[in-house]
């Protein structure tokens, strides 16, 4: 190049990827997939890891990413390659991602890569926050109905592929169906569609019955997928030979939602899955990263995310956050009593649970432990503190002589034994009656204004980065895609960062991202 179109390139993100992201990537934790069994790699690590990023942050097909590579002179200087190294086949992308997903190894590129981001950077991790959002992988969202025919079809048509002879035993008319008379089914008007759906459960159930002893045919794949549908949809019928499958009425929001890809489950969001993302937020932070992110179903509720989350921060940051923001969602007793066991305060607002007592545990001052009751409501101390007999609960004693009396007898929680008046509770119990006290004041309100910057992040991982609907089908490739997407936001902020500081006056070219 000559000197001005070379000046204008070290301006560009190429520049500082190269200088500061590109050695970011650990080539010696991959040295196991290149032992003197399978013989060295044939391509830059680096390279290879650096185009699944940017294919992912730019959500684009492998073809469209090998070109990138073949002829975008960016992305040669930013991989540090000469444009006749700056190749390779789609089977190497391909090989090198199941490498990843057999052995979940992308969580392991995105932990160690953003701690030597953060390192560099200099970033601040004592404060974070904590959200999730729902994403869908590349399928269809199905009807009742369409779940019940396309599990059929899918069936039918692996069993005429790959047994022709025992596919010839099927009825014509149920082959015809599905097979023979595309559009039987999707052409259904609303009015039809309870009718065909109670065929289609009728043909299920004879399908499951013909082959459930079939080894063959049982050990299909696409064989699970009808009877695991079968079992969690259906009511099995009293008659060997019965013209009507009952349904139930409300299946499993873990049960079977697509063909496609088993693992998508339901939740009050829709079908698909959950994704945990955990933020940092330091006042200081030039920009920020993201310091955990994991995939789980859209049925399983966030209140099981926060250990794990905290659990994740610490492999990728070396420590715990100090502060770990979240919305109410997270918020729970025990959540937060877990969380202080790793030394993070877990600020998240607890939900209404209905109509308030007039005197609650709220109300009674407890020690620092949460575990002695210091005085109730009228100023009474307890004259002893007793263990339950599962060891979960304590409880306060109050003498009779304590109560009698007292103008808030009639509506305390403590409940009448044979010497004494007892208050139960439980650690969680006082960590709720704290945060709900905590929550109401002005201090607590202004603090808990950071959490929401975390849904912008959301936000440009779906809008500009295909976040929210990945390329790819089941849970172990849904979780390395969306790593990816990830620590290649992450990399993105911080080569912009150095763009900014390091190049302010280059002219403006367009973005890796």
């Amino acid at each position: 190049m000559d000197r001005d179109k070379r000046a204008r390139l070290e301006g560009t993100w190429a520049h500082q990827y190269r200088s500061h992201a590109l050695p970011l990537i650990d080539e010696d934790r991959f040295a196991k997939y290149f032992d003197p069994g399978n013989g060295r790699p044939n391509k830059s690590v680096r390279m290879v890891v650096s185009v699944l990023i940017l294919k992912e942050l730019k959500n684009l097909t492998d073809e469209e990413a090998l070109e990138q590579l073949e002829w975008n002179t960016a992305w040669h200087y930013a991989f540090d390659v000469t444009p006749e190294e700056a190749h390779t086949c789609q089977k190497t992308l391909h090989n090198f991602r199941k490498l990843l997903v057999d052995d979940d190894e992308g969580a392991g590129l995105f932990e160690s890569t953003t701690a030597r981001l953060i390192e560099a950077a200099g970033l601040s991790t004592r404060r974070q926050r904590l959200d999730s959002t729902h994403i869908v992988s590349n399928i269809k969202l199905l009807t009742r109905l369409g779940l019940f025919v396309d599990t059929i079809t899918m069936f039918l048509k692996e069993l005429r592929r790959e047994h022709p002879r025992i596919c010839a035993q099927v009825a014509e008319e149920l082959l015809g169906r599905y097979l023979d008379r595309e559009g039987y089914f999707a052409d259904a008007r609303s009015s039809e569609a309870k009718r065909r759906l109670s065929e289609a459960a009728v043909d299920v159930y004879w399908l499951v019955e013909r082959f459930a002893d079939h080894r063959s045919v049982a050990a299909m794949k696409s064989f699970e997928l009808l009877r695991r549908l079968y079992e969690e949809q259906c009511v099995a019928p009293q008659s060997a030979t019965p013209e009507k499958v009952e349904l139930q009425e409300k299946p499993s929001s873990s049960s079977l939602q697509s063909p496609s890809d088993p693992d998508v489950t339901y939740g009050h969001k829709g079908k698909g899955y959950e994704v945990q993302l955990t933020e940092t937020c330091g006042e200081g932070n030039p920009f920020e990263v993201v310091t955990s992110v994991s995939v789980n179903g859209a049925h399983e509720s966030d209140q099981h995310q926060v250990e794990p989350a905290i659990e994740q921060v610490e492999r990728t940051c070396g420590a715990a956050p100090e502060e770990l923001d979240a919305d109410s969602g997270y918020a729970s007793g025990e959540n937060i009593l877990k969380a202080k066991e790793h030394g993070t305060e877990l600020v998240a607002p607890i939900g209404s649970n209905g109509p308030k007592s007039p005197v609650t545990i709220s109300d009674f001052q407890f020690d620092e432990t949460g575990k002695k009751v210091v005085q109730c409501p009228a100023g009474q101390r307890p004259v002893e503190h007793r263990g339950t007999s599962g060891g979960k609960a304590i409880l306060a004693c109050f003498g009779p002589k304590q109560c009698e009396g007292c103008f808030l007898r009639d509506v305390c929680p403590a409940e009448p034994r044979r010497k004494h008046r007892v208050v139960r509770f439980t650690r969680a119990d006082v960590a709720v009656a704290q945060r709900r006290m905590e929550q109401e004041t002005p201090e607590f309100k202004e603090r808990y204004k950071l959490r929401s910057g975390i849904e912008a992040t959301n936000s440009e991982l779906k809008r500009r980065h295909g976040f929210g609907k990945p390329r790819v089908r089941r849970r172990s490739r849904i979780s390395l895609s969306v790593r990816l997407k990830v620590l290649g936001m992450n990399i993105k902020r911080y080569v912009g960062h150095l763009v900014d500081v390091l190049a302010p006056t280059a002219e403006p070219v367009s973005c890796f991202c």
